[in-house]
């Protein structure tokens, strides 16, 4: 055989590729950074809702990829099944069963043969159905079962039929498959978009039997009978690895311990609480942060209550949170932000974000007119978080806009960055 006839056998034939190769290109061709496994708190300052839109999107284009990779042949469909799984996405009833007869066959590419559901990191249930029964809750139930490894759960649930519209509690039977099935490999469980959500006493299950929950957003639990008796109360978990929680001032009793002295978040670093008028428990919540936020470094308020309330909350950050260095707050409108307010003394960056895509004038005014006026020892850098918000104040409000940061470069000593963190300019 001559050389050149070897060489045209073997651009025909190519040697095989290394599985080990393949299943790295497929890793990195699917991977989501963030999104499947807890690596810290989340770097985004925007809304939750906002935050959960983007994600999910995100999941939805890794999903099309990894499906087109297992439908080219047999071969990489044995090497890229474990990365179709890796995230799991229900939005609709109709695929229930089907989900959960998938789950139950074997990945055949693996070293040893596992149920597919072993490769599971993220489960997002994402239901807008209406017609909800409560077989279909014990289906997903079954299914929350073939995933012993869960690191990120996202429940988004809508009411069962007979359900009461005020107690609106989550089946415990799906709690409990998350306690039975994947407690110990848990890190984010949230539900704070979810119409149906835990009773304090299944949440203090899953609490207890996830002693290394990173966060914890249910700022609102069901509530239940068994709650009237202070004996049957389930005490709060010390949970030593808890970094980030949602609150919110209605219910915040639910996650006070029976000692009311003791700290139960000693690694709390991140909290986020919903004000919601009228101001509920206030003495409750001053206690849990003077007890709980002495070491948290942010702090995301939700304020919708009157503008001159707003600094009766940052004086109480400013004498219980010492080591605060990140402020977001989310308003309804930017006249919520009222002169000459006083920033806790640590605070470096503050991030605003109106909930009114589109504002009058007058709103940017008092703004800016609130900007010159606040005081922040340490205060370094404003960023206006809403995209629509500074794309409407850039092409709709120019001359207001350059007139502003006129005034304001002579009497203010910090950055004032638009939702990218670029200086804000015309």
């Amino acid at each position: 055989m001559t050389l050149s006839t070897s060489d045209d056998s073997t651009a025909r034939n190519p040697p095989p590729f290394p599985p080990e190769l393949w299943i790295t290109i497929f890793s990195l061709a699917t991977n989501v950074p963030g999104l499947l496994s807890y690596d810290g708190p989340t770097p985004s300052d925007l809304p939750r809702p906002l935050v959960k839109e983007h994600e999910h999107k995100q999941l939805k284009e890794s999903f099309i990829t990894k499906r087109n990779i297992i439908l080219v042949c047999r071969s990489w469909h044995a090497l890229a099944t474990k990365f179709l799984y890796r995230s799991v996405v229900v939005t609709r009833l109709a695929t229930l069963s089907s989900l959960l007869v998938a789950l139950d066959r074997r990945s055949s590419g693996a070293t040893h043969s596992v149920h597919v559901g072993w490769w599971t990191k993220r489960l997002d249930v994402l239901i807008q159905d209406d017609h909800c029964e409560a077989s279909d809750y014990a289906l997903l139930a079954n299914i929350i079962r073939r995933f012993p490894n869960l690191s990120i759960v996202n429940l988004s649930m809508p009411m069962l039929p007979d359900n009461d519209s005020w107690l609106r509690q989550l089946p415990e039977s799906v709690v409990i498959a998350l306690v039975e099935s994947c407690g110990l490999s848990l890190r984010v469980f949230d539900c704070s978009e979810s119409i149906l959500r835990p009773c304090r006493e299944d949440l203090m299950k899953l609490m207890a039997a996830a002693p290394n929950l990173s966060v914890l957003r249910c700022p609102i639990c069901s509530p239940s009978a068994r709650d009237k008796s202070s004996s049957a109360r389930l005490n709060v978990p010390v949970m030593t690895k808890l970094q980030a929680v949602s609150l919110t001032s209605v219910f915040l009793r639910d996650y006070l311990p029976d000692d009311r002295d003791a700290n139960h978040f000693p690694a709390l670093r991140k909290l986020t609480y919903d004000c919601t008028p009228p101001p509920f428990l206030d003495h409750t919540w001053k206690h849990f942060v003077r007890l709980s936020c002495a070491n948290v470094t942010t702090v995301h308020l939700d304020y919708s209550l009157q503008a001159d309330c707003l600094q009766k909350e940052l004086d109480l950050l400013s004498e219980c949170c010492l080591s605060l260095n990140d402020l977001v707050v989310y308003i309804r409108s930017w006249t919520e932000i009222s002169p000459n307010l006083t920033l806790p003394p640590s605070v470096s960056y503050l991030g605003l974000h109106s909930k009114l895509r589109k504002a009058p004038a007058f709103h940017f005014k008092q703004l800016f007119a609130a900007l010159r006026t606040i005081s922040g020892s340490k205060l370094k850098i404003v960023r206006l978080l809403h995209a629509d918000a500074v794309e409407d104040l850039q092409e709709n409000h120019q001359a207001l806009l350059e007139s502003e940061l006129a005034d304001s470069t002579s009497c203010i000593t910090f950055r004032i960055e638009d939702n990218e963190g670029h200086l804000l300019m015309v």
